[in-house]
């Protein structure tokens, strides 16, 4: 019996192995790279987990576990981009180093017997009410299908704009749906199941509307993942971004998927998972709450858009990271705390700036359990008074090590009041008026309720179990304030400070998250223990519902007659101007135009050229001397060439291009007079893009 179980410890990782081998080289089947990865990911993510979380049910171990697994070789790859290379062989060796300590280290898991009738009497006879879930998983297939038929590569200000509004009707009563499914249905599994079914809903809008791809940064990371499968590394072996690569390289070699569809779907899909999942357990585990109610409440935490997790990039996959520990604290055993502890050390790999306070945060929970009064006293005001200047410190810090100009700004008490209190914009029409005074001020509603969560949780004495959490967003908050007042980065554009201030107080919101869903759980609570109450129940309802459905809308770009998100997207004309450039070019070349034009370059070519430090398709970068500048004056001030010659000589070439869309909102005056200057003149798409050629004289 011994040399049978050696036997397979022994075969067993190898057998796995050695078809992801053969896949990666020979075969390059994704239908059997799928089924190979998904059952070793499962395997010994089950292995895993239940040597992690022994006392945890059998879902959390597989998730968790599965979780676990996956990270230990994000951070083995990781650990080998820095010291050699990143190439497939590299996967091979991570695997080998994850899988047979699994197999001889972790406790033999026995599976329960196959019981039919057990199955029959836990996910038939207590699935209530039937009819329900049956229109729910309807009304979620019709939306899928209505998404897919408005898939588009043309250029679009937003999903809205084109996608039938029935999606939204149908939305409601999918909503209205979930949440009494939540309430009664006696089945936890299947209803955890149709909540992560839901909120894949809600977080793939884009990812299917969008066919070619959404967003800038996804193409960039995208490219730079490109240049480390073609090369086995990336020049210069830069901090940033390498954990999110090497989970996504690794996924994509096991699989054998193609990279650029794993890293369109990876972070959607991980966060439909993982988020309603993470605060489930959260609250149910860790404060001991009912679990229907638990899982209605999960809802709640769709009331901030989730912008972040539509499409992936690093920034995201750290948000999500923090919102996993965030809720996973709240279970306060020791393997759980080492677990938090694997997760924040993953964001660091991911993105340091962000995922430092994260770690803080996790350290900050390990300080609790220290016996040592004095010391535990001492430990936890070092940490909160260093936490406290955590961002400035790494924005200087990261600044200094990489070049780039940071300035200190004079305090000036305006600058914690540039923003409008309170905005409404009045139309007239009621519905959308009420609807954008949500969508304006989203913001200060989430603190207004999660004042309101706290005053209740001071009332019934229970601010004990979420202390931490309020403590680390006040902290965040005050890094938010104080970057704003005392630092200027020279080197980004106002569009991109802005973005890191966003991202700052984003995440100070995330800690006190789980206030705002206390606040929700004893508002469902209160209403549905009481026999009769019908107002109350259909407020809540309703309440959810509406919450639900306008976060949804402004989750994604927005164009109507309130707001301008202005964002277009990578269009196919986008992709053959880029390509029809690429091949009747020779020679040195510069092209003027969008944003989206250098992602679709970047999309097809990558990081091909450079020009005196600048990009050869112009990109905003912040610099005031850059290849951008020339664009906007030709689009905005007149149609001149000696705009073009000035960008031909800063680059040092003697061919240039000017795209212009025709979205844009003068082009069908600046087309003829491009036209008419130009050397050569040609169009992609029917004509969505003009593409004019300039030889320098």
């Amino acid at each position: 019996m011994k040399l049978k179980l050696r036997l397979i410890y022994f075969f067993r990782p190898f057998s796995f192995i050695a078809l992801i081998l053969a896949n990666i080289f020979v075969i390059k089947n994704p239908y059997l790279g799928v089924v190979v990865a998904g059952i070793l990911i499962f395997f010994y993510g089950q292995r895993l987990g239940h040597k992690i979380f022994a006392t945890s049910d059998r879902f959390f171990q597989t998730l968790y576990g599965s979780l676990a697994f996956v990270g230990i070789n994000s951070i083995l790859l990781w650990i080998s981009f820095y010291l050699y290379t990143l190439e497939p062989l590299t996967v091979i060796r991570a695997l080998i180093i994850t899988t047979i300590p699994l197999e001889y280290f972790t406790p033999k898991f026995i599976r329960p017997k196959f019981n039919l009738k057990q199955f029959f009497s836990d996910y038939i006879v207590k699935l209530k009410p039937k009819f329900l879930i049956f229109g729910f998983l309807i009304f979620v297939l019709v939306n899928f299908m209505l998404l897919f038929k408005f898939r588009t590569d043309q250029a679009i200000t937003s999903p809205w704009n084109i996608v039938s509004k029935d999606f939204f009707v149908f939305f409601i009563v999918l909503t209205i749906l979930l949440v009494i499914i939540l309430i009664k249905n006696q089945n936890i599994l299947v209803s955890k199941i149709l909540l992560i079914i839901y909120t894949a809903l809600f977080s793939s809008v884009a990812l299917i509307i969008y066919k070619i791809g959404y967003g800038y940064d996804p193409f960039l990371h995208l490219a730079a993942m490109k240049q480390i499968m073609a090369t086995s590394t990336l020049i210069p072996k830069t901090f940033y971004y390498i954990g999110e690569y090497s989970v996504v390289i690794f996924l994509h070699n096991i699989t054998q998927l193609p990279l650029e569809f794993i890293n369109k779907l990876f972070l959607p899909l991980s966060m439909a998972i993982l988020l309603p999942t993470s605060i489930y357990y959260g609250l149910t585990t860790g404060l001991k709450l009912n679990k229907n109610y638990s899982l209605t409440a999960c809802l709640g935490s769709l009331i901030l858009p989730i912008t972040y997790f539509i499409h992936t990039t690093p920034q995201g996959l750290t948000n999500l990271l923090c919102l996993i520990i965030i809720f996973l604290s709240f279970i306060k055993h020791k393997s759980m705390l080492k677990f938090l502890l694997f997760l924040s050390i993953i964001t660091l790999t991911i993105h340091p700036l962000f995922g430092a306070p994260i770690l803080v945060f996790v350290i900050y929970l390990f300080s609790q359990n220290i016996i040592n009064a004095k010391v535990k006293k001492a430990t936890q005001t070092v940490l909160i008074l260093g936490s406290l200047f955590v961002f400035p410190i790494l924005f200087i810090l990261n600044s200094w090590l990489n070049n780039l100009k940071v300035s200190l700004l004079k305090f000036n008490l305006s600058q914690l009041f540039d923003f409008t209190l309170f905005h409404s914009e009045h139309k007239f029409r009621f519905i959308y008026d009420l609807i954008y005074v949500y969508g304006f001020n989203i913001k200060i509603i989430f603190l207004i309720l999660a004042g309101c969560g706290l005053l209740l949780m001071l009332f019934k004495k229970e601010f004990a179990k979420y202390k931490v959490h309020f403590g680390a967003g006040i902290v965040i908050f005050v890094n938010f304030l104080l970057t704003k007042v005392f630092l200027n980065f020279e080197f980004a554009t106002n569009q991109n400070q802005a973005q890191f201030m966003s991202r700052i107080s984003e995440l100070s919101l995330y800690f006190l998250l789980p206030i705002v869903i206390y606040l929700f759980y004893n508002l469902i609570q209160f209403n549905f223990d009481k026999q009769g109450n019908f107002a109350g129940k259909l407020f809540v309802l309703l309440l959810l519902t509406l919450i639900t459905s306008t976060s949804l809308y402004f989750s994604y770009p927005v164009k109507d007659d309130y707001k301008d998100s202005q964002e277009y997207n990578v269009t196919k004309g986008d992709v053959e101007a880029v390509q029809l450039i690429d091949q009747k070019t020779e020679g040195d070349y510069i092209v003027l135009g969008n944003q989206m034009l250098a992602a679709a370059a970047i999309r097809e070519f990558g990081f091909a050229h450079y020009y005196n430090q600048d990009f050869y398709y112009s990109i905003p970068n912040g610099n005031d001397n850059n290849l951008y500048q020339y664009y906007k004056k030709l689009v905005f001030e007149k149609v001149d060439r000696d705009f073009i010659d000035q960008a031909m000589s800063q680059a040092n070439v003697d061919q240039a291009y000017f795209v212009l869309n025709d979205y844009w909102s003068n082009s069908e005056k600046l087309i003829p007079q491009s036209k008419f200057m130009s050397d050569n003149y040609y169009t992609t798409d029917k004509g969505s893009n003009h593409i004019f050629y300039f030889q320098k004289k």
